[in-house]
């Protein structure tokens, strides 16, 4: 284990919530032995994993599977009521306002390759084993942690580092958690089911700007009709047209430090937090 990296040596017989959140949340993964039948109150089947795949299967692209080798549902709960009974639960719990359950099912040796999730994930190993190899987000360009974290397409895969890594196996019956940004690759050695509990995080852009703009136009902020920009313009129109919007635009964004419109952003966080 390299410099600077949590050891995981210690492994856990039983979830414990008050040592998870000080210890665990978003700093360092979490292997408990045993742990995902308690955390989620039940087992889920292969009989149920065939069920939900069938009704994916209408819903494409939730579902992607190589032909004996693997099968990933997406947001598995949409397509099984009972993991979708759970989620509800689980957002207060994590302090989110979405979780969902994505499944994987293995046929052959095969895995998913490594990349970082935007969201923390709990893995509850059903059937199999899995091979699981894991990396801090400090291996992570920030550029590309940005643009994971705002959304944008084509960020998460990333190779592992060479050094500094976790590895463990998981047998069935565990739970494996996988903090926010971790790098992370699940290899199976044979036939293996598994669901993970996915629970988003909330970019600040995320968290501000549609209260932002309900407060706007609450108040009619930027209720101007702008300049249209026709084909009717000679060129000193057209200048003067598109300084007069300029104008216009640093006008409102400067209104939108104003200490009323902050306070009337940060009450409506705090009734929806």
């Amino acid at each position: 284990m390299g410099a600077g990296m949590t050891d995981l040596t210690e492994i856990h017989t039983t979830f414990d919530h008050a040592l998870f959140f000080s210890a665990h949340w978003r700093k360092s993964p979490l292997l408990v032995r045993g742990g995902a039948g308690k955390f989620l109150g039940r087992t889920w089947s292969m009989a149920e994993f065939d069920a939900a795949r069938a009704r994916a299967l209408s819903s494409r692209p939730a579902i992607s599977e190589r032909h004996g080798e693997v099968a990933f549902i997406e947001k598995v709960s949409d397509f099984d009521e009972n993991l979708a009974g759970l989620t509800d639960r689980f957002c207060r719990m994590f302090g989110a306002p979405v979780t969902w359950f994505d499944a994987i099912r293995t046929y052959s040796r095969s895995g998913i390759g490594s990349h970082f999730d935007h969201s923390d994930n709990f893995v509850l190993q059903q059937r199999g084993v899995k091979e699981w190899t894991l990396a801090a987000p400090r291996h992570i360009d920030k550029g590309d942690i940005m643009r994971r974290m705002m959304n944008q397409p084509g960020v998460g895969s990333h190779p592992l580092p060479q050094d500094d890594l976790v590895q463990l196996m998981l047998e069935p019956g565990d739970l494996l958690y996988i903090p926010l940004l971790w790098l992370h690759s699940g290899v199976s050695h044979g036939e293996s089911l598994s669901i993970s509990l996915v629970c988003p995080a909330v970019s600040l852009y995320s968290a501000v700007m549609p209260f932002l703009t309900r407060v706007l136009k609450s108040r009619c902020l930027g209720y101007q009709p702008v300049p249209a920009l026709h084909s009717g313009l000679t060129k000193e129109a057209r200048a003067a047209a598109a300084a007069t919007l300029g104008d216009a635009t640093r006008a409102l964004l400067s209104r939108m430090t104003d200490d009323d419109l902050v306070e009337a952003v940060l009450a409506m966080q705090a009734y929806h937090p």
